[in-house]
């Protein structure tokens, strides 16, 4: 009972650690340097089933200015699911946070999204429901272990060398591995993009169903189920298989509505590729049939099944077969795709 009141106490300040990263009153410094950049290596995994597995790998960066009061964060990785079901994802993010205001760049439909940072202080959001331990030396320089259920960060000068966030043997990892201080002021490319700036609410909602959308990064995603194991009173040693599956398709739900408008899109690519196979009479012509097929491929695998290095009419016969082999499989399948309702009922159709 003691440890679980503990727990709600952590789970407070991590369903709001990215968002309030950066929080801080209007105007007030962040860190104790007045201009830094620090690199990060981003890093990753997931087991959302049996079948499927999940990895992250990346880079990130932080830069600021005035003691924090301006600050770029940086983060570029690529995310991989392999198994059953195959999805790859590249997710880029670039966040500005200057004085009272936080933006957003959405760079799918080119824009930027302006909200209001949170009020407190941002000593205070980072830290909070968190214990201080030992040190520990990242990329060089000792920092301040902080630690609370699901969550580990490293301080150093108000900076977090180090984020961890873990639930279920899934873990997220952002460890710094070079430090710059006392830089020049930004320069130009450390700007946002020339994107039109729109109002964003904090939250986003489905107005229909009242449900939070779910973000897309792996480590709100573990927030997000921490966030759910304190609401609905989980004991983690007493999990039930139920609840395990529940919290693990929170990991997968994005994946999932990925793949489930993909697979159809997919097959229909594979027949029509089929077809323009069926009159391909030179190598020219078979890159033409396979183009649309390689764009949708690149969605889901790192190198396309159907790659070739030298054409010929062999080739393209054994190319012929194995998509007459693939298209028979999953047309099989599409019944049973169609009528999933969660990662767990998709992973078994593709099985």
């Amino acid at each position: 009972m003691y440890n679980n009141k503990i727990f709600k106490i952590s789970i407070i300040f991590l369903i709001t650690s990215t968002s309030l990263l950066f929080s801080t009153e209007y105007g007030k410094k962040k860190f104790d340097i007045e201009t830094a950049m620090v690199l990060f290596k981003i890093s990753g995994k997931a087991k959302i089933t049996d079948d499927i597995n999940l990895t992250i790998d990346g880079k990130g960066k932080l830069r600021f200015k005035d003691w924090g009061v301006i600050t770029l964060l940086e983060e570029n990785y690529t995310k991989v699911t392999k198994g059953t079901i195959n999805n790859i994802s590249k997710i880029e993010i670039l966040k500005k946070f200057e004085n009272n205001k936080r933006y957003d760049v959405d760079f799918i439909n080119k824009k930027t999204l302006e909200r209001p940072m949170p009020k407190g202080s941002f000593r205070d959001n980072i830290l909070k429901g968190l214990t201080k331990g030992g040190k520990e030396t990242i990329a060089g320089v000792e920092c301040d272990i902080w630690e609370g259920k699901g969550v580990k960060k490293c301080i150093y000068k108000g900076m977090p060398l180090l984020v961890e966030h873990y639930v279920l043997g899934n873990y997220y990892q952002k460890k710094a591995i070079e430090i710059k201080l006392d830089l020049k002021p930004c320069p130009p490319k450390c700007k946002l993009p020339d994107f039109p700036v729109e109002k964003f609410a904090l939250f986003t909602t489905n107005i229909k169903t009242k449900t939070v959308k779910l973000p897309i990064e792996l480590s709100e995603l573990i927030l997000h189920i921490l966030n759910k194991i304190n609401k609905d009173n989980i004991i983690l040693d007493k999990i039930t298989a139920p609840q395990k599956r529940d919290l693990l398709n929170i990991l997968g739900e994005n994946i999932y509505k990925k793949q489930h408008d993909l697979l159809p899109k997919y097959l229909k690519t594979m027949q029509e590729t089929r077809v323009c196979l069926a009159k391909s009479k030179d190598s020219k012509k078979f890159d033409e049939c396979f183009a649309p097929l390689t764009l949708i491929e690149k969605q889901m695998r790192l190198t396309s099944q159907y790659r070739i290095y030298a054409w010929s009419v062999k080739t393209q016969e054994g190319i012929s077969n194995l998509l007459d082999d693939n298209i028979f499989t999953l047309q099989s399948k599409m019944k049973c795709i169609r009528g999933s309702k969660n990662i767990f009922d998709l992973s078994n159709c593709m099985k």
